[in-house]
């Protein structure tokens, strides 16, 4: 295998991250349209995306460094953003999904031409950057609004990002799937590729939480000013402060059929044409993908409080907690399309509750139309848990 030589002085490395999507933006840089108000009156000071948020980081690190009096890279080479480059990630999340590991690789200048970054004072000044980029920011709003935060900053943001790991990548030349083996003149990529996070991810793990509950709903009383503009749902949140943003909420009068959910799970393993799950806009020309498992289970929402809850039980049958359970439903495949996890789920959870037969998720994978599958799961219960990179470890 070919070596790859670092181009210019830079050098790749890859990283690993975990984040709280709720405060951002998904993963994807947004350019001028975070950390703003736009438009249409939405205040997005201080949200970011993901990458936009490593980005200020890796500026403020790497750029900041070549301001500094002892740094061997010349002024021209001092610019924001002049000292990284190629930044790319192996799974672009949508907003309010989390990630417990995301990966991503970049190209980061070397300090010399036989000095290059540490990986863990990468880690160490990019976490001590996003804490800091968030604090300031936060602390200017509050004087630029003359001490009253806006709503989507009663929350601080200075623990949405963190660095998990980094190391150099792979120096080899890896093969590229995406080459034409034909003609010159109709080939668009290269045989051989440097390590890319995209395109050597080998599996992505996906786990989507599920809170089925069987509080009783209050309905709202229309002489009742203050709960007249409750909807059920705005309802159905009462009991679980702690699952805000972290679960789709069901309320559901049985528990969730998991027998028929995981003979319809078994319907979808396997590589198929997933159209039928294909969120709109996948810009994807394939439509096949391949997954590996479905795994399924239930638990008492208290099921982390066994001591707790062993402890009062009997002094509290009435507890709503114990009127709820969470379902996690964790997918494993290679690739997804667009919003496909989200749109299993939704699937997957209509039959749980007895809206759909097992027997119709095959009909409704062959029949490649989306309009043909259920609605999809919300955001904010996805979590990407894991990004393999073959026998590459980050």
């Amino acid at each position: 295998m070919a070596l790859v030589r670092h181009h210019h002085g830079f050098k790749r490395y890859a990283f690993s991250v975990c984040y709280d999507g709720l405060k951002c933006l998904g993963f994807s840089f947004q350019g001028a349209h975070e950390n703003c108000i736009t438009a249409n009156g939405t205040d997005l000071r201080a949200v970011h995306s993901v990458e936009g948020k490593i980005r200020a980081a890796l500026s403020a690190l790497v750029d900041g460094y070549g301001r500094r009096k002892d740094s061997p890279w010349k002024s021209n080479e001092c610019m924001d953003g002049s000292n990284f480059e190629n930044f790319q990630v192996s799974s672009r999340t949508d907003r309010s999904v989390h990630a417990l590991k995301n990966t991503f690789h970049l190209d980061i200048r070397m300090k010399d031409i036989q000095l290059s970054w540490e990986p863990q004072k990468l880690v160490r000044g990019l976490n001590f950057h996003l804490i800091r980029n968030a604090r300031d920011e936060t602390a200017k709003i509050l004087q630029d609004c003359h001490g009253a935060l806006p709503a989507n900053l009663m929350r601080s943001p200075e623990n949405d990002v963190r660095i998990i790991a980094c190391k150099p990548a792979p120096l080899e030349l890896l093969p590229n799937k995406h080459y034409n083996d034909g003609p010159s003149s109709s080939r668009s990529q290269p045989s051989h590729i440097a390590w890319n996070a995209r395109f050597t991810a080998t599996s992505r793990t996906y786990v989507y939480r599920i809170l089925v509950h069987r509080l009783p709903i209050p309905q709202a009383h229309n002489d009742d000013a203050d709960n007249s503009s409750h909807t059920s749902s705005q309802m159905e949140e009462y009991g679980f402060p702690f699952e805000a943003g972290r679960s789709w909420r069901i309320h559901c009068q049985n528990n969730f059929d998991l027998q028929a959910m995981t003979e319809a799970a078994n319907k979808l393993t396997g590589t198929h044409d997933f159209t039928s799950f294909r969120g709109k806009g996948c810009y994807r020309s394939n439509p096949v993908t391949s997954i590996e498992s479905i795994g399924i289970q239930a638990t008492p929402f208290l099921s982390s409080f066994a001591f707790l809850r062993n402890e009062h039980d009997h002094n509290n049958h009435n507890n709503s907690n114990n009127n709820a359970e969470i379902i996690t439903i964790a997918i494993k495949g290679n690739a997804f399309l667009y919003r496909q996890v989200r749109n299993l789920v939704g699937c997957l959870a209509h039959v749980g509750q007895g809206k759909t037969k097992p027997g119709e998720v095959e009909s409704i994978l062959l029949a490649r139309d989306r309009s043909k599958a259920p609605q999809m799961a919300p955001a904010h219960g996805l979590y990407l848990v894991d990004v393999e990179h073959g026998d590459f470890n980050i």
